[in-house]
Order: structure tokens, then sequence, then C-alpha cells
């Protein structure tokens, strides 16, 4: 076989696999579902953000204005209501002391129904993050409805608790 040939079958491969590649790559990310569900791993990312930074206006965006969370082992839990919210994430440790966030993507659960969904993420927070002391200072989880409204997805009806022992494949809730 001549170089030529070689380098017309090689091409004509290449070009057939992009078609094929192309198709299924397409077909995983197309579709009102699988776009709701990029939007709400936005609002996952978001969260995160909110916390690392401390961002609390950025935070109280992201929930519903008569969004409930519910604290496992908190006695003056639900938090019911943007004022209630608030004051819960202003008084939490990721808004009193400086942490990094981090979410293990792979257990990441969304499931879409409508305009409500539900979500289960954990999030592990390394206190003293830029340090060489830095520690992990929580293991948590956060799950529930979501609600689609105002053309955005946002927390409605959620539960905290402690995500302990840490675990590659254990969900906490429900």
């Amino acid at each position: 076989m001549r170089r030529r040939d070689l380098v017309k079958g090689v091409a004509g491969t290449v070009v057939g696999m992009g078609g094929l590649v192309g198709s299924t790559v397409e077909a995983q990310v197309s579709g009102p579902e699988s776009a709701q569900v990029g939007q709400i791993y936005q609002l996952q990312a978001a969260f995160h953000r909110a916390k690392t930074t401390q961002d609390i206006d950025l935070m109280m965006s992201l929930w519903d204005e008569d969004g409930v969370l519910n604290v496992q082992g908190d006695p003056t839990s639900p938090y019911i209501g943007f004022d209630r919210l608030k004051s819960f994430w202003e008084s939490s440790g990721s808004f009193k002391q400086r942490r990094f966030s981090l979410v293990p993507s792979f257990k990441i659960q969304i499931d879409v129904q409508g305009n409500q969904a539900w979500l289960y993420f954990e999030c592990h927070d390394v206190g003293s993050f830029d340090l060489a002391s830095r520690l992990i200072a929580a293991d948590t989880f956060l799950a529930g409805t979501l609600r689609h409204a105002d053309g955005k997805w946002v927390f409605l009806d959620m539960t905290a608790g402690r995500a302990l022992p840490l675990a590659v494949d254990h969900y906490y809730f429900p």
C-alpha cells in the first residue's frame, strides 16, 4: 500500500469516527431535560462558590423566597423563608470561617420532573485551605426538591445533614 493511500484511509476513518462520536456526544447533551440538568449542575456549583467566597447575596439568590431547609439534629430547624434562611447561612461554619467547599461530582443525583427536580450532593469543606495545616472542616449533604421558576432553578425544600462516615458509594439521604 502506498503512503498516499494509507493517509486517505486514515483520514476517511477519522472523518467517519468523528461523525459517530459527534452524534453520540450530541445525543448525550441535547434535549430539554439535559439542558435542565445542566442548569441544576450550575445551581449546585453556585452553592459551593457562595460558601467558599462567603457571598451571602449569591447564596440567597439560589433559594426560593419560601424555601425550607431542614437540618438534621438542629432543634431550631426547619428554617423557612428568606429571613430565617439568611440567618442560618450567616451563622454557619462556611460563613464564619474560611473554607473551600468541594463536591464529589460522581455522587450528584438529579431527577427532573417538569418544573420540579430532586437533587442530592455532598459538601466536603476544607478549612485553612491555603495553609499546609489545612483540614477537613465538615462533611455534609444537601438533598431535596428544587423548583424551576422565573427561568431558573432554586432550592425549595431541602434537608442537610452530616455525611459520615465518608464513603464512595453511600448516600446519606433519604
